[in-house]
């Protein structure tokens, strides 16, 4: 089964510099940095081959597979991948032969099979099923299961063959790099070297395209059409570009994509127009294969490991198409709808609709290079105002004429422009505001402003009142009269930066450090962050044709329906779901700057316009791809007390199996940072384990039975549409041990039963006589039974290995502290250690000393918390939990160091650790106050979540949740 065709591919219309590009390399994950070959699998998985191993990409992380861990491989050079029609691989390998790859096993196909070489550089699946192999010494086909060979003395034109494909008239074509090109009919070979239908021996690519048919192209940049009569020169010019070609792929656009042998990436537009597309890297001359996934993306396998090429849902202009890095303003021309920015030291730019760019500075007469506001009028008229320069008018001429102080403006900083429903322009400056008589030059300054203001924005609504944004709140001007909305009026702060007046009059104000503000009549509300506000920054508030507010700021870019803060503002609602975009979402920064006027604008094709620090963004709402494709989660390993185990369905455990650590996935080659996971266990866990992106489910104190695992996935951006996925499943049946057993049960009650009856008979017999020596003997029966009881469920409640407490006890002493906490008024807090590099210590040192390892860091936690109400448990695999019922923010801190301390006077030796030469554990601390809020699983969130902040500080660390 091959993997589903992309809806689109990448936006042919954007520039090259406008898509995402990614780089994986060895320092990601790759076994190396030379990739010949990358495919996707059925499963959406990206393979790669490179010079060092095959690598599986599920969009995070790499698995590797090579000589090291499987069997079947001998060597680990892959050079070719294809997949079958039954979703098989077929690899070419160079010395290893070729390996099949089905139903999760490999399996190698060599000389000793009857292939021509073991050094096969090429495989091609035919239309009729047949599989041909290009090898060092001939070609090979398998076909039923038999394998038959070729070479030089059956008439092929050289043994070194390099590429091979079977046409739809079942005519096969043999490239090699020595000797030209062969086509051979299943009995006869024809050969077509330099001199004899080709210019050049080396043949670099075989290529079959819907447009230009079956191709064949050598070193010299010549590409030749594939015909029954041989190569003939190809008769399209797009083609002889003298590029060495070396790979292509057409993508779902139409556009053909061309991967050069020294050269870089090209693509050939619908048109006929050749782009490159510089892959910044070292050495980015040598592409070898091309790809399109199922997601639209483009690969690229060079020298320098695999890039990605990804479609933005935002268009950016910046320093790379042709403007300036820092933009303060922004707007549109209603004549010719060029969109005109102002920019921080680099003048004003505009962008015409067919993206052309043209640049106007002081040496094209403006008065200042920081453009800090702009209005464009009707007439054609920009004004542009500076910030040190005073106001420019450039005319629909081109012509500039300029106001400053020497003209009568009280000062040359410009803060904003608006020309109102009577035709008169104010202007804001730094040193008042007023309307400016075009003619004289003069200001005729507002009076009755609040002393010491710094106004920033004005802006008219349909009422024809002025809202004025300064450093001390809003201020509303109708008439002669001002109000004012501060912070004693209810706004968080008076560092108001923006307003935006929707369709129904609602004023909606955005604040430079507490966020967005809602004036409906008289009645002020302000959002905060617990309303879902992802920031608390706001310096440009648009809104597009769907009714969602967007809202740049200082950390990114937020969009939110605006009929969901309305229900907040109302109190029908709590919470809005606002959706949040930094550079993870394709923003090449998330830093937007504001304060200028205006700092976003919409224009009349619905696009949405903001300034960043990296140039324009623009927002295309209906761009925004519902991509909709189910997310299929995948489970990939399983452990049993540390060691894998063969993934059957159901899966059967051990009575012994102490620990289980389930790795899952979803493949997402786009972006899969938007992935969250959640994983329950039926019949074990009380609800679902909300896991954000971790990727491995673990599991301590499995008691017998048959139970099912869950596994699914929601995507958190709205680019992706709702999150509507799939679930993964795996029924586990864990044994019993044998006192755990019906049988054993039953055999112990009638034990009991009949042991009881006879001492009842004994009694009656000896009577009054020995009637207390019954007794004590009864006594001394019940106390054995007692103890075994009580060490059985002893045994359920401890952790195997550590002979600390497992996840199953942790949960239920979990929930009686919370209780009596809660009743208490007293504080609970946990915490979440993992040592550090756990995995490499156990590939180094073997799994004994890993198990021992981890006995002695249980002991070192044990004697680490002294009180007799705390708990150590064993939370999975090398993480451990400490429950603290009554410690305080203070007190866990305390903890957590004398802990991290004893862990650290173990010297336990680590020698394969980044972080140090001896064993070191990451620990995340959490407080909470039961009686006030938040749930048991909150609090173990939020300690999970400064745990892995503190292992991307860089581990060996101790992090408390809520600390910045």
């Amino acid at each position: 089964m091959a993997a589903a065709a992309p809806v689109s591919g990448l936006n042919p219309d954007r520039l090259p510099s406008q898509y995402l590009y990614d780089r994986f390399g060895r320092e990601h994950g790759l076994p190396s940095d030379t990739v010949w070959i990358a495919r996707q699998g059925p499963e959406g998985y990206l393979w790669l081959g490179t010079k060092n191993g095959l690598a599986r990409f599920d969009g995070v992380r790499f698995t590797v597979f090579n000589k090291q861990n499987q069997a079947a491989f001998s060597s680990n050079d892959v050079r070719d991948i294809e997949v079958a029609a039954d979703g098989s691989l077929w690899l070419a390998t160079y010395g290893g032969g070729v390996l099949h790859y089905a139903n999760g096993e490999f399996s190698a196909l060599t000389t000793a099979d009857g292939l021509a070489d073991d050094i096969v550089h090429d495989v091609h699946i035919g239309p009729g099923g047949s599989i041909w192999f290009a090898t060092g010494v001939g070609i090979s086909r398998l076909r039923d299961g038999e394998l038959q060979s070729w070479n030089k003395t059956d008439g092929l034109t050289d043994n070194r063959t390099f590429r091979i494909h079977e046409d739809g008239r079942g005519m096969v074509w043999i490239a090699t790099l020595t000797n030209g090109l062969s086509r051979f009919d299943g009995a006869t070979f024809h050969n077509f070297s330099e001199g004899s239908g080709l210019d050049s021996t080396q043949v670099h690519l075989l290529f079959a395209d819907r447009e230009f048919g079956l191709i064949a192209t050598t070193i010299t940049g010549t590409s030749y059409r594939l015909t029954e009569q041989g190569p003939v020169l190809h008769e399209s010019s797009s083609l002889q570009q003298d590029l060495p070609l070396h790979a292509a792929v057409r993508d779902s656009d139409g556009s053909l994509w061309l991967g050069t042998y020294g050269q870089g990436l090209w693509r050939l537009d619908a048109e006929g127009a050749l782009e490159q597309f510089t892959l910044t890297t070292e050495r980015p001359g040598y592409v070898f294969e091309l790809l399109e996934d199922s997601e639209g993306n483009l690969w690229a396998s060079t020298m320098h490991g695999v890039y990605r090429l990804r479609d933005s849902d935002f268009l950016q202009y910046g320093q790379p198409e042709g403007l300036a890095e820092a933009i303060f303003v922004v707007t549109q021309s209603p004549v010719d709808d060029a969109i005109w920015a102002g920019s921080e030291g680099s003048g004003l730019f505009r962008l015409a609709t067919d993206g052309t760019v043209t640049r106007f500075d002081m040496e094209q007469g403006l008065s200042n290079s920081n453009v800090s506001a702009l209005l464009a009028e009707d007439d054609g008229t920009v004004w542009a105002g500076t910030f040190g320069g005073g106001l420019n008018r450039i005319g629909s001429d081109g012509s500039i004429s300029h106001f400053t102080v020497q003209n009568g403006l009280p000062n040359n900083h410009i803060m904003g422009l608006q020309r109102d429903r009577q035709g008169r322009l104010w202007v804001v400056t730094d040193g008042g505001m007023g309307i400016l008589d075009e003619v004289t030059g003069d200001l005729h300054l507002h009076q009755g402003l609040p002393v010491e203001t710094v106004l920033r924005e004005i802006t008219e609504d349909h009422l024809g009142r002025l809202w004025l944004t300064s450093n001390s709140g809003l201020m509303q001007l109708q008439d002669d009269s001002i109000t004012v909305w501060d912070e004693s009026a209810g706004l968080g702060s008076n560092l108001v930066s923006t307003t935006y007046v929707d369709a129904d009059g609602v004023v909606w104000i955005g604040s430079r450090e507490s966020g967005l503000a809602r004036l409906e009549g008289d009645r002020l509300f302000q959002f905060s962050t617990e309303h879902g506000l992802p920031q608390l920054s706001v310096l440009a508030i648009l809104e597009d044709d769907a009714g969602r507010l967007w809202m740049s700021g200082a950390d990114g870019l937020v969009s939110v329906a605006r009929a969901e803060l309305n229900a907040v503002a109302r109190g029908t609602a709590s919470r809005f779901n606002a959706e949040f975009y930094t550079e993870a979402d394709g923003l090449r920064s998330a830093q937007f700057l504001g304060g200028f006027q205006p700092a976003g604008w919409r224009a009349r094709d619905g696009r949405l316009w903001f300034a960043s620090n990296r140039g324009l963004v623009a927002v295309v709402p209906d761009a925004f791809e519902q991509r909709g494709a189910p997310l299929r989660p995948v489970i990939e390993e399983v452990r049993i007390n540390g060691e894998p185990v063969t993934l059957t369905d159901p899966l059967y455990l051990p009575p012994d199996a102490g620990s289980m650590e389930v790795d899952y996935t979803v493949p997402r080659l786009g972006n899969p940072h938007t992935l969250q996971f959640r994983y329950l266990l039926e019949g074990f866990d009380r609800d679902w384990h909300q896991v954000g992106s971790r990727r491995t489910a673990y599991f301590t104190g499995l008691s017998a039975g048959t139970r099912t695992l869950r596994i699914a996935a929601t995507d958190s951006s709205a680019s992706q549409g709702p999150a509507t996925g799939e679930e993964a499943t795996l029924t586990i049946v864990r044994a019993p041990f044998w006192y755990q057993t019906w049988w054993f049960r039953i055999l112990a009650a009638l034990t009991i039963v009949l042991l009881a009856a006879a001492l009842y008979v004994f009694a009656s017999r000896q009577a009054l006589r020995r009637q207390r020596r019954l007794e004590r003997l009864v006594d001394r029966r019940t106390r054995e039974l007692q103890i075994a009881l009580s060490k059985v469920e002893e045994i359920s409640r401890t952790d195997s290995l550590t002979g600390v407490a497992n996840r199953r006890f942790l949960d239920e002493m979990l929930d009686s502290a919370w209780q009596q906490c809660a009743q208490q008024h007293a504080p609970i807090s946990i915490i979440m250690l993992d040592i550090d590099c756990f995995k490499q210590y156990n590939d180094s040192v073997g799994h004994v000393a890993g198990d021992e390892c981890l006995r002695q860091v249980a002991d070192a936690l044990q004697s680490g918390v002294l009180r007799d109400e705390d708990v150590i448990a064993r939370y999975g695999g090398e993480e451990f939990l400490a429950l603290l019922p009554g410690a305080d923010a203070h007190a866990v801190a305390g903890v957590a160091e004398r802990v991290q301390r004893l862990l650290r006077n173990l010297k336990i030796p680590h020698p394969d650790s980044p972080v140090s030469p001896y064993i070191t554990a990451s620990l995340g601390c959490a407080t909470v106050w039961p009686a006030e809020k938040g749930t048991p699983d909150e609090l173990i969130q939020s300690a999970d979540r400064a745990l892995y902040r503190a292992k991307d500080d860089g581990r060996d660390r101790i992090r408390v949740s809520g600390e910045p």
